[in-house]
């Protein structure tokens, strides 16, 4: 950097400072003595910029940090409860769901199986994975086994889930959540049977509502053989004996509400996976709606709240459970 003084003109100019020819040493040391008060002045001028700089970058980032501490409450997980199934096969459908249940900011997430198309397909998991990341970072997440997981150990080492991992109990506020394997041996020697009676059995006065979440409907219209695990003569009298409240599955990929003495019987398989018609008529069906969705829970001790979103969070059905006298 070099300051010139010309008679006329004065300005500064990037480089080094040299003594110019035909100029007497008396002028040049004067010029030298003009460039380093500038050059210094310049350096204790830039060093203050920097600070002032390094100030305002603070600031700025406090302001900022600020107004999202103010707007944290807001993002936080709520109260709400989600149930919803049957995302194979369409990663823009299943991430359109999770997007809007995204927006709802659950506590908890239940799904009702078949996750993936082909349980034994690394990739699919990555998928699935990469979809549902944002969610599950804020929101407990426990599925259910599908068929389509095809008993896979990739779908164990995807998950760390309670007990054996195929079925399970989950005790969220005064609602008792028991996720059952509807795949496997059901019937009423069988290991699955005895743990779930004696879940059943054990529910004390704390508990508000009972919810099974398992894959394949006992009562469904959908186009899948009707109750194809033969579930009416094992797992629904133990429901109906210790009432059970409600019961959320999949398989058939629409949305179905069915009461049946006095359960309700919810269908939950537009999670992604392609849409069902409607294949016979029962009158305990009370709705049956072939579109993309999930379901929300909420309410206190005395009622459960149920509704039924799109991935636009349109509502297709609302209905409210009272609680039993056990």
């Amino acid at each position: 950097m070099s300051y010139r003084r010309d008679s006329d003109i004065s300005h500064f100019e990037i480089g080094e400072f040299r003594p110019r020819e035909n100029r007497n040493k008396s002028q040049d040391r004067i010029d030298s003595i003009l460039f380093c008060a500038v050059r210094n002045n310049l350096e204790g001028v830039m060093k203050h910029l920097k600070i002032l700089s390094l100030f305002l970058a603070g600031l700025i980032i406090f302001r900022f940090s600020c107004s999202d501490l103010a707007k944290a409450p807001d993002k936080q997980p709520g109260d709400h409860i989600v149930v919803y199934g049957d995302s194979r096969s369409n990663s823009a459908a299943h991430t359109r769901v999770v997007k809007a249940i995204e927006e709802i900011r659950p506590k908890t997430v239940f799904h009702t199986g078949d996750l993936v198309a082909d349980g034994s397909n690394a990739v699919q998991w990555e998928i699935f994975n990469a979809i549902t990341a944002d969610l599950r970072f804020f929101a407990a997440f426990y599925p259910a086994l599908g068929n389509h997981e095809n008993n896979s150990p990739l779908y164990f080492n995807n998950f760390k889930l309670p007990n054996n991992e195929r079925w399970y109990s989950i005790a969220i506020d005064q609602i008792l959540f028991i996720i059952l394997d509807s795949n496997s041996d059901c019937s009423e020697e069988s290991e699955q049977y005895l743990w779930l009676k004696n879940e059943l059995e054990q529910v004390g006065d704390t508990i508000a509502f009972v919810i099974t979440v398992f894959h394949h409907p006992p009562y469904s219209t959908g186009p899948h053989i009707e109750d194809e695990m033969g579930l009416r003569e094992t797992f629904v009298p133990l429901f109906e004996q210790y009432g059970v409240d409600a019961v959320f599955t999949g398989h058939d990929h629409i949305y179905e509400r069915t009461v049946h003495n006095g359960i309700y019987y919810i269908v939950t398989g537009g999670g992604g996976a392609p849409l069902y018609d409607q294949a016979r008529y029962s009158p305990e069906s009370l709705i049956f709606i072939k579109a993309y969705h999930f379901c929300r829970l909420s309410g206190d001790k005395d009622r459960l709240v149920i509704d039924i979103f799109t991935p636009d969070l349109e509502t297709l059905d609302h209905f409210t459970v009272n609680r039993k006298l056990r």
